[in-house]
C-alpha cells in the first residue's frame, strides 16, 4: 500500500510543505486509461470492428469519464459521503459496478452519435471491448491496493493476508472504530479524566499505558509510562476546545498568541469553537485554570496535539509512520519511526486483479469460438458477475442491502442482475441476431 507515491514541491500553500502529492490511485487510473486505449486500438483492428483509429481514444475517454462519474456517485450514495468531496476521487472512493453501468451508457451514447454512422457494428465492438474491460479492472484494482480501499475481512491463520499501514488506510474505520480489534498506534493511552483516586494532572500530554506485544511500537522500544512530548517533528502541545461569544473568543485568541500559543480562528468562524494549542505546559495549565473561572466561556475538551493528530479524520493522507519523543524517567528518548499495521486482511484487491487477468485471457481465447457477435461481451459480464459475487464474501467494507434474509451486499445484488442481463442478451442474440457460420479457428486479420 502506497497512497502517496511522491510529492512535487509546488503549491505548498495549498498542499503543505511537501508540495503536491501524487497519489498511487490516481496514477493507476492514468495508466489504466493509457493501456486500455492502446489495447482497444490494437484489438479492434485485429478483430475487424472497423472502429476508426482516430475514434479509439475518444471512445475510451467518454466511457472512462462516464464510468468514473457513475462510480463516484454510487459510492457517495452508498456511503453517505458529503457532496463537497465529490471531486476527491484521487483518494479512492468509487463503486466499480456503478462505473460499469454508467460507462456502458456513455459507450452506447457515443456509439449512437458518432460510430453508428461510420458503419461500426455495435456487437463486434462490444466483443472487442470485453477483454479491454477485464484488463482495465485488473489495473484499476492495483490502484485500490495502493490506496488500501476495497479491503477484505480479517484473514484466518494460514490464508493469504496483507497488513496495511494502520494510521492512513481506510480499513482503520472497521478494525479500530467499528470492531475495536486494534488501537490506532499499537499502544493505549492512560485515562486523563480525573476521578476519586486519580487527581487532575497538571501535564495533560499523553502517557503510554500498555504496549501491544510484538507490535511495531514495541519493537521500536516504546514502554509503559512514557510521556509523549513530541511526535513527527512537532511539539506535543496542550489542546483546549473552547465555546463562547465570538467577540470573547477573538480576544482569547489574541491572548493565546501573545503567550506563545496558537488559535485556529478560521475554524472558529465555521464551527463557533476555538481550538487552542499551547506547547508550554506551565502556561497551558495557567490558561486552563483561568478559563474554568470565566463564566462567559465553556471548555468543551482538554487534550493534547498527539491525541488529535492520530485521529483517522485528522491524520495526513498517505503518511504511514510515527516518530515519537518521550519523557522516560526525566530523560528525553526518541522512538521510531515505526509503522503501525493492521492485523492480516484478505487482499481482495489482488484477488480481483488476478481474476480479471485470467478472465481477459479466457475472453481472448474464446473469441474465435463465439457463435454470434456479442457473445464475448456476454461472457465478460458472466465472468465478472460470478467473480464479484464470490469476492464480496471476503469484503469487509460493504453493508448488507436488499432482502435481509439473503444477506447480500449491493454488489452481490447487482451481480445477480448482471447475470440475468447476460442471459437475456444471449437469448435475444440467439433469436434475433445473425449467427456466425462456424466457429473459426483464427481471428480476422491474424
Amino acid at each position: 500500500m502506497q497512497q502517496v507515491l511522491f510529492h512535487i514541491p509546488i503549491l505548498t500553500d495549498w498542499f503543505g510543505p511537501s508540495g503536491l502529492p501524487i497519489n498511487g490511485f490516481g496514477v493507476m487510473l492514468f495508466i489504466t486509461f493509457v493501456v486500455c486505449v492502446a489495447f482497444l486500438s490494437w484489438w479492434s483492428r485485429k478483430t475487424g470492428t472497423n472502429l476508426p483509429r482516430d475514434r479509439v481514444q475518444d471512445l475510451v475517454i467518454v466511457a472512462f469519464i462516464g464510468g468514473l462519474i457513475g462510480a463516484r456517485i454510487t459510492f457517495m450514495i452508498q456511503y453517505e459521503v458529503p457532496m463537497r468531496e465529490i471531486i476527491q476521487i484521487w483518494k479512492g472512493g468509487i463503486v466499480l459496478y456503478g462505473g460499469i453501468v454508467s460507462g456502458m451508457l456513455a459507450f452506447l451514447a457515443f456509439y449512437h452519435f458518432f460510430l453508428k454512422k461510420a458503419g461500426v457494428s455495435l456487437w463486434k465492438l462490444a466483443d472487442a471491448c470485453g477483454p479491454g474491460l477485464a484488463l482495465g479492472i485488473a489495473l484499476g484494482r492495483i490502484g485500490c491496493f495502493l490506496n488500501g480501499c476495497c479491503y477484505g475481512h480479517v484473514a484466518p491463520e494460514g490464508c493469504p493476508a496483507v497488513a496495511f499501514p494502520l494510521l492512513t488506510c481506510p480499513a482503520s474505520e472497521v478494525v479500530i472504530e467499528k470492531k475495536g480489534y486494534q488501537t490506532p498506534t499499537g499502544f493505549t493511552i492512560k485515562d486523563r479524566r480525573p476521578s476519586e483516586d486519580r487527581p487532575r494532572s497538571e501535564d495533560i500530554r499523553s502517557v503510554v499505558d500498555r504496549v501491544e506485544p510484538e507490535s511495531a511500537a514495541a519493537r521500536a522500544g516504546l514502554q509503559p509510562n512514557d510521556r509523549i512530548i513530541g511526535f513527527n517533528g512537532q511539539v506535543n502541545a496542550g489542546v483546549l476546545i473552547v465555546a463562547g461569544p465570538p467577540e470573547v473568543l477573538e480576544q482569547l485568541a489574541h491572548v493565546v498568541e501573545e503567550r506563545g500559543g496558537s488559535a485556529d480562528q478560521e475554524a472558529m468562524k465555521k464551527s463557533g469553537h476555538l481550538k487552542i494549542l499551547m506547547p508550554d505546559m506551565p502556561k497551558f495549565e495557567m490558561l486552563r485554570k483561568q478559563l474554568r473561572l470565566d463564566l462567559s466561556l465553556r471548555v468543551l475538551d482538554e487534550s493534547d496535539a498527539f491525541s488529535y493528530g492520530i485521529d483517522p479524520h485528522n491524520w495526513p493522507h498517505g503518511d504511514q509512520s510515527l516518530e515519537l519523543t518521550v519523557n522516560r524517567g526525566g530523560q528525553e528518548v526518541h522512538i521510531g519511526p515505526f509503522t503501525p499495521r493492521t492485523i492480516g486482511l484478505h487482499p481482495t484487491q489482488v484477488y480481483e486483479t488476478i481474476s480479471m487477468l485470467l478472465l481477459m485471457l479466457l475472453l481472448l481465447a474464446f473469441y474465435p469460438f463465439r457463435r454470434h457477435d456479442g457473445q464475448v461481451f456476454e461472457l465478460f459480464i458472466v465472468g465478472y458477475a460470478v467473480h464479484r459475487f464470490l469476492n464480496e464474501t471476503l469484503r469487509n467494507d460493504t453493508a448488507i442491502v436488499g432482502i435481509p434474509q439473503l444477506h447480500m451486499t449491493l454488489s452481490q445484488n447487482i451481480s445477480v442482475l448482471m447475470l440475468l442481463f447476460a442471459a437475456c442478451l444471449e437469448i435475444g442474440r440467439r433469436r434475433w441476431g445473425k449467427p456466425l457460420a462456424a466457429p473459426s479457428s483464427a481471428i480476422p486479420g491474424s
